[in-house]
Protein backbone atom coordinates (compact mmCIF):
# COMPACT_ATOMS: atom_id res chain seq x y z
CA UNK A 1 0.00 0.00 0.00
CA UNK A 2 1.56 3.12 -1.15
CA UNK A 3 0.71 5.77 2.49
CA UNK A 4 1.45 9.16 0.89
CA UNK A 5 0.85 12.70 2.99
CA UNK A 6 -1.40 14.16 -0.34
CA UNK A 7 -4.47 13.58 -0.88
CA UNK A 8 -5.27 11.04 -4.23
CA UNK A 9 -8.48 10.31 -6.19
CA UNK A 10 -11.70 10.57 -5.13
CA UNK A 11 -10.87 12.15 -1.71
CA UNK A 12 -8.61 14.89 -3.91
CA UNK A 13 -11.48 15.67 -6.11
CA UNK A 14 -13.90 16.47 -2.86
CA UNK A 15 -11.54 18.77 -1.53
CA UNK A 16 -10.62 20.83 -4.48
CA UNK A 17 -14.46 21.11 -5.11
CA UNK A 18 -15.24 22.00 -2.09
CA UNK A 19 -12.75 24.89 -1.90
CA UNK A 20 -13.68 25.61 -5.62
CA UNK A 21 -17.07 25.85 -4.06
CA UNK A 22 -15.99 27.75 -0.79
CA UNK A 23 -14.13 30.15 -2.62
CA UNK A 24 -16.99 31.08 -5.70
CA UNK A 25 -19.70 31.10 -3.32
CA UNK A 26 -18.04 33.62 -1.45
CA UNK A 27 -17.63 36.14 -3.96
CA UNK A 28 -21.49 35.41 -4.51
CA UNK A 29 -22.15 36.28 -1.22
CA UNK A 30 -19.51 39.04 -1.45
CA UNK A 31 -21.35 40.76 -4.65
CA UNK A 32 -24.93 40.22 -4.19
CA UNK A 33 -25.07 39.91 -0.19
CA UNK A 34 -28.20 37.10 -0.27
CA UNK A 35 -27.47 34.83 2.74
CA UNK A 36 -28.47 32.01 0.34
CA UNK A 37 -24.86 32.11 -0.24
CA UNK A 38 -23.98 30.89 3.13
CA UNK A 39 -25.81 27.41 2.47
CA UNK A 40 -23.63 27.06 -0.85
CA UNK A 41 -20.61 27.96 1.45
CA UNK A 42 -21.32 25.45 4.52
CA UNK A 43 -22.11 22.64 1.84
CA UNK A 44 -18.61 23.57 -0.04
CA UNK A 45 -17.17 23.02 3.50
CA UNK A 46 -18.83 19.36 4.11
CA UNK A 47 -17.17 18.45 1.37
CA UNK A 48 -14.09 19.46 2.04
CA UNK A 49 -14.22 17.74 5.19
CA UNK A 50 -15.28 14.61 4.10
CA UNK A 51 -12.87 14.64 1.19
CA UNK A 52 -10.07 14.93 4.55
CA UNK A 53 -11.72 12.04 6.32
CA UNK A 54 -11.92 9.79 3.04
CA UNK A 55 -8.03 10.39 2.69
CA UNK A 56 -7.65 10.46 6.56
CA UNK A 57 -9.52 6.72 6.11
CA UNK A 58 -7.28 5.49 3.70
CA UNK A 59 -3.98 6.59 5.23
CA UNK A 60 -5.11 4.77 8.28
CA UNK A 61 -6.50 1.41 7.05
CA UNK A 62 -10.23 2.18 7.50
CA UNK A 63 -9.76 3.05 11.35
CA UNK A 64 -10.90 6.71 10.92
Amino acid sequence: MNTTSSPQGFALFLIVVGALVMMAATVGLLVTNEQAWRLVIAAGGTLQVAGWLLHGRRLRGGAA
